[in-house]
């Protein structure tokens, strides 16, 4: 059914934002295919008597926290008529969160230094709402499906930003005392055409930069089945091993995506030098080695979304 669904709407075309559609609903595909009926069938029924037909599945319910932002001319196009310019910024800064990188130890703004703290960013709201929705208990009378469509569509969203790592870091330099916003005022000359590093990571360099509604489901059926036999469970060894206390774990995978962009991303560029009015070009290496830790960081999402998945599942009350 949601397969058809989807099909039906995949019609339309392209536009460019955020980590692209089509990462979320890899991630999204995979930690669904990863649920028992039971629970599968819970979630399609959440969906369904949600309050936007276009995104009345747990695969496009994934791109819904995007679709609602205000739309900027200045970035993309829209690749679709039949919805209106939405204006929901407000929640804009629950896609990220700014784990500070200050290799040049330069005097940062208090409000830096405190940047990663509270509810308002993507470690803090991860964490509200799994417990939220996990001390509902399956109490009786409690929760909507309005409450539910909202608290999973950000959850499902965040949590896979959550392991894109640029999602979890802010640089630091002389050039940039407020941070580099995670690569976004970072400029990569790539193939000859010059792209902010944000953007050629959150579509793994052009490679999955397809956006709703103009996917084929078929093919993210497809693409999450290989990125599954190319990185099973057992490819990430301790990584899928999830303590009891998953509320601090979001931390944990804060934290290692922020290792990651350091240790991986960052490392390539000169960090004293690095500036806004330069073009840094990247090499082959440096665009496959990434490459592939997304494509993995993609698949992680995915088993760690269903193992949370689960836990919100098994507490949503019998009478919803």
């Amino acid at each position: 059914m949601i397969i058809w669904f989807l099909l039906c709407i995949s019609v339309f075309v392209n536009i460019i934002a955020s980590w692209s559609d089509e990462p979320h609903m890899l991630i999204s595909y995979i930690a669904y295919i990863n649920l028992n009926d039971a629970e599968k069938e819970i979630l399609n029924r959440i969906f369904q008597n949600g309050n936007d037909s276009h995104f009345d599945n747990p695969i496009t319910a994934s791109v819904w926290a995007d679709n609602i932002k205000p739309h900027n001319p200045n970035r993309t196009s829209y690749s679709f008529n039949f919805r209106r310019n939405e204006l929901l910024d407000i929640f804009n800064e629950w896609h990220y969160v700014q784990l500070n990188y200050n290799p040049m130890n330069i005097n940062i703004a208090s409000n830096h230094l405190r940047a990663h703290k509270g509810k308002h960013n993507a470690m803090g709201i991860l964490k509200h709402i799994y417990r939220i929705l996990n001390e509902v208990r399956q109490k009786l009378g409690h929760g909507t499906y309005y409450s539910y469509n909202f608290y999973l569509r950000f959850f499902i969203h965040v949590f896979a930003d959550l392991h894109q790592p640029l999602h979890a870091i802010n640089f630091f330099n002389s050039n940039y005392p407020n941070g580099d916003k995670g690569g976004t005022d970072i400029s990569i000359n790539y193939k000859g055409s010059i792209n902010k590093l944000h953007y050629l990571c959150d579509n793994i360099f052009k490679t999955r930069k397809k956006q709703w509604p103009n996917i084929n489901m078929t093919n993210i059926e497809r693409d999450a089945t290989y990125l599954m036999s190319s990185y099973p469970p057992e490819y990430f060894g301790n990584k899928l091993i999830l303590p009891h206390d998953k509320i601090k774990y979001i931390e944990d995978i804060a934290n290692e995506s922020h290792d990651i962009a350091v240790q991986n991303i960052y490392s390539f560029f000169p960090l004293a030098d690095l500036k806004r009015n330069e073009q840094y070009s990247v090499n082959q290496y440096f665009v496959i080695n990434t490459k592939k830790i997304l494509n993995s960081q993609m698949v992680l999402a995915g088993y760690r979304l269903s193992a949370y998945l689960k836990d919100i599942i098994a507490n949503i009350p019998p009478d919803l």
